[in-house]
C-alpha cells in the first residue's frame, strides 16, 4: 500500500505538467513551436525508427553513452587512486592541492573550445590508425573524451579525499594494534571506510559527465549523439523530436544515477547500521 501511494504521489507533478503542456499545445496549434504530447510519445515508443536521416534514438543514445562511459571510467581510474593518496599522505596533499584548487572552479563546458582547438575532430579510431571505420570508436572524439574526463574527475577525486579523511581514528588504531601494515591498512580499513563517499562521488561525477557530453555534442564537429540530434532538430524546427530527445536525456541520466545508487546502497549497508 505504501509503495502504491509513493508511486501515485510521484506521478502527480508529471501528470500536471503533461496536462498543462497539452492545453497550451492545443491553444497554440503550432507543432513547430509546441507539439502535442501524442506526437512526442509516438517518437519515444519507436526508438528504432530513423530520425531525419541521422539514425534512431537508440543509435544516438548508444554513441552518447559510449562517450560518457569511457570518459567516466578514465576519471574513476585516475580520480580514486589519486584521491586515496592525497587523503592519506600529507606529501601528496601538498603537491596536488594547489593545482586542484586552481582547476576545480573551471566549468567543464568552458574547456570545450580549448579541447576542439587542441584535439580538433580526431577520434579514438584515428589514434590507433583506423581513419575510416564504422565502429563506435569512430564516433568518440578525443576532445569530448577530455571534457567528460574533466567533468567527472573532480567529484570523484574530492569525495575520495573526503572519504579518506573521514575514516574514524578508532578503526585505524584498532588495525594498528592488531598488527596491520600500510598495505593491509589501505585494503582492509581505509578503502572500505571511504567507499560510501567514493560511490557518492561516482554518482555525482556520472551526472556531470552526462550533462557535459550533451553540451559538447551540440557544438560543430559532432555528427552523432543525442545532443547533436537536439541541435539538428532545432535547425529543422522539428520540436517533437527535440522534446522527445530531452525527455530521453533525463530518463537515461536518471537510470544511470539509479544504477550507481543501487550499488552504493548494497555496498554501504554497514554504514546505515553503524551506531
Amino acid at each position: 500500500m505504501k509503495i502504491l501511494r509513493s508511486i501515485l504521489l510521484g506521478l502527480v507533478i508529471p501528470i500536471i505538467i503533461i496536462g498543462v503542456w497539452e492545453f497550451f499545445a492545443i491553444q497554440a496549434n503550432n507543432p513547430s513551436l509546441l507539439p502535442r504530447v501524442g506526437d512526442v510519445i509516438s517518437h519515444l515508443v519507436h526508438p528504432f525508427t530513423d530520425l531525419l536521416n541521422t539514425g534512431s534514438f537508440i543509435h544516438h543514445i548508444t554513441i552518447s553513452a559510449s562517450r560518457v562511459i569511457l570518459g567516466f571510467i578514465l576519471a574513476a581510474i585516475i580520480g580514486i587512486p589519486l584521491g586515496l593518496l592525497v587523503g592519506k599522505y600529507l606529501l601528496f596533499h601538498k603537491i596536488f592541492s594547489p593545482i586542484i584548487e586552481i582547476l576545480r572552479p573551471l566549468c567543464p563546458i568552458a574547456w570545450i573550445p580549448f579541447a576542439m582547438a587542441i584535439f580538433k575532430t580526431y577520434t579514438i579510431a584515428e589514434v590507433f590508425g583506423f581513419r575510416y571505420t564504422t565502429t563506435i570508436f569512430g564516433h568518440i572524439q578525443l576532445g569530448m573524451l577530455f571534457v567528460i574526463f574533466y567533468g567527472g574527475f573532480f567529484p570523484i577525486f574530492l569525495n575520495t579525499v573526503h572519504g579518506v579523511k573521514s575514516v574514524k581514528h578508532l578503526y585505524i588504531e584498532s588495525a594498528l594494534l592488531l598488527g596491520a601494515d600500510q598495505n593491509r591498512m589501505f585494503r582492509k580499513v581505509i578503502f572500505p571506510s571511504s567507499l560510501p563517499a567514493i560511490l557518492t562521488g561516482l554518482r555525482v561525477g556520472l551526472g556531470i559527465s552526462w550533462m557535459v557530453i550533451i553540451a559538447a555534442e551540440m557544438l560543430p564537429g559532432s555528427d552523432a549523439g543525442i545532443g547533436y540530434l537536439i541541435m539538428f532538430s532545432y535547425e529543422l524546427a522539428e520540436m517533437d523530436i527535440l522534446i522527445a530527445s530531452m525527455i530521453l536525456i533525463g530518463a537515461v541520466g536518471a537510470l544511470l544515477s539509479y544504477g550507481v545508487k543501487v550499488i552504493a546502497d548494497r555496498t554501504s549497508v554497514w554504514q546505515a547500521k553503524e551506531r
